[in-house]
């Protein structure tokens, strides 16, 4: 094992110790997205009804693929449906992408392992996608992997990198469509830019490309059988935002303030030095256009970020933080050549340098102590939080007594997956039996696929009915407990951020 290869691995291992620390305890969000996807995981695997469509996308009836359930399953299966072996996942995907982005940094010189190392361990943007599990976070974490492999590729001409290449864009477009988009593209600029145009007359570089189109297979199934709804959709939302009035100067505007504010989160939030970066960008770029034999990371990274750039500006879609993953961690391979570049200069040069890498690991350190410091071992009020939820539902049956219950949950977001999924598999899990009925509010429609079947037993039913309130945020609460007025009123208590209310259903309600 070579030196260079000791010290990634030891700086990832930090980064891992860091991260389960982090989440430790239930520390880590569960909020309706997660518990959608779990929803339907559970659809999957204990109904046994496989799928041709991942979570949806921000276009209403347009779907993104099928590999984020088929990847989750993996620890659903390993871990009986914790929630908690999807964080674990991550934090391994974190690490493999960790190790190719600084594999591409130590090319260069093995000292940029150190800065670059520091922000994918501490930087905030790169942390948040080992605090919940969210479709978009692979293309983030992996997104070193795909520069690793499409430079390979590029370098060696070995057909097993471009498969690989082409295989990890088709995950990314199941992922997160508002990036696997671009991965065609990209891969097609890098080949043309790097002077490999021969590499398309190699019957394996079509394979690669059918690889692609397999990934996408689900989801055309899907459209096909069900007369092309996603497609409708598609065509309904470019048609809808068409008619609006484009302009280039906002569309640039919006795009590049999203580019700066992810951007500067994943520099750890720092808006001085994340400027500095970026104004010292300009002389990199100049003397990188300068040379005859351009490096072939950093145009292939180039590519993967101006590309999304300029698509953006034509695509009508709002350009969100988590659809900017894999421009961010790929940022970081840029800012490790942007280190090298200014090393290799004069004395100012070399100057500049150091005191980059030096303010990089004092702000990483510090993300880092502000935790330990501030946030270790003390009380978070986020309803989200599974730590929070898993406390309701503890003071939930432990009042019960063993006893047969309701249980109605009032969320902003109106749909309860967090406690439709908690009540299912924690319930049975810690207490043996989960309620005859948990649901957001009674007499509604049903919005859980199979939902009569993870219902409890009717039979026993005590007349305790338990009201599970977050935080009034959007000032609709007192609508959803109107529908429990005419319960008779026991008590009600604090469980962190949630509120618990305990009633009971007179004989004259239940006769209802």
């Amino acid at each position: 094992m070579s030196k260079s290869t000791k010290i990634i691995l030891a700086i990832l291992a930090v980064g891992i110790l860091y991260r389960l620390l982090l989440t430790a305890n239930g520390n880590f969000l569960f909020n309706m997205d997660n518990a959608r996807d779990m929803v339907d995981l559970r659809e999957m695997i204990v109904v046994g009804k496989l799928r041709l469509t991942g979570p949806t996308s921000a276009i209403e009836g347009l779907f993104n693929g099928p590999a984020w359930y088929y990847l989750l399953a993996v620890p659903f299966a390993l871990s009986g449906g914790d929630p908690y072996a999807s964080i674990l996942m991550e934090i391994v995907l974190w690490a493999i992408g960790g190790f190719f982005l600084l594999k591409l940094v130590s090319k260069w010189d093995k000292w940029l392992i150190l800065p670059i190392g520091t922000v994918w361990v501490a930087s905030d943007y790169i942390v948040l996608t080992n605090l919940y599990a969210f479709n978009p976070n692979p293309v983030t974490l992996l997104a070193p992997l795909f520069i690793y492999l499409l430079v390979e590729y590029l370098e060696k001409k070995k057909a097993i990198y471009g498969i690989c290449a082409w295989i990890l864009a088709g995950l990314f477009f199941n992922f997160e469509m508002n990036f696997g988009v671009f991965t065609p593209p990209i891969i097609l600029a890098s080949i043309v830019f790097t002077g490999n145009s021969k590499l398309f007359k190699q019957k394996w570089f079509w394979v690669g490309v059918a690889s692609f189109v397999v990934m996408l297979l689900p989801q055309a199934i899907f459209d096909l059988r069900h007369q092309f709804i996603m497609s409708k959709a598609l065509l309904r939302h470019i048609f809808e935002n068409s008619s609006v009035s484009f302009s280039v100067a906002e569309r640039f505007q919006s795009t590049q303030k999203s580019f700066y504010n992810t951007f500067q989160a994943t520099l750890m939030n720092h808006q001085l030095f994340t400027r500095i970066i970026l104004v010292l960008f300009i002389p990199v770029i100049y003397w990188f256009l300068k040379k005859k034999k351009k490096d072939v990371i950093v145009c292939v990274s180039f590519l993967l970020i101006s590309i999304p750039f300029l698509g953006y500006l034509i695509l009508p879609v709002t350009v969100n933080p988590w659809h900017l993953g894999g421009e961010m961690a790929v940022s970081l391979i840029l800012i490790g050549y942007l280190l090298k570049e200014f090393t290799e200069r004069n004395v100012l040069g070399k100057t500049i340098s150091v005191l980059l890498t030096v303010s990089i690991v004092f702000f990483g350190l510090s993300n880092i102590g502000n935790f330990f410091f501030n946030h270790w071992g003390k009380t978070s009020f986020d309803p989200s939080l599974f730590k929070n939820e898993i406390s309701a539902i503890d003071y939930v049956y432990e009042y019960a007594k063993g006893e047969n219950f309701k249980v109605y949950t009032y969320l902003p977001s109106v749909y309860d997956y967090p406690y439709q999924y908690l009540f299912w598999w924690y319930g049975q899990k810690e207490y043996g039996y989960i309620p005859g009925e948990y649901v957001y509010s009674p007499n509604k429609p049903v919005y859980i696929p199979s939902q009569d079947k993870y219902q409890g037993r009717k039979d026993n039913f005590s007349g305790l009915v338990f009201l599970i309130k977050e935080p009034d945020r959007i000032k609709m609460r007192q609508a959803w407990e109107n529908d429990f007025k005419d319960m008779e009123f026991i008590s009600k208590g604090m469980v962190g951020p949630l509120e618990i209310e305990i009633r009971k259903e007179v004989k004259e309600v239940i006769k209802k």
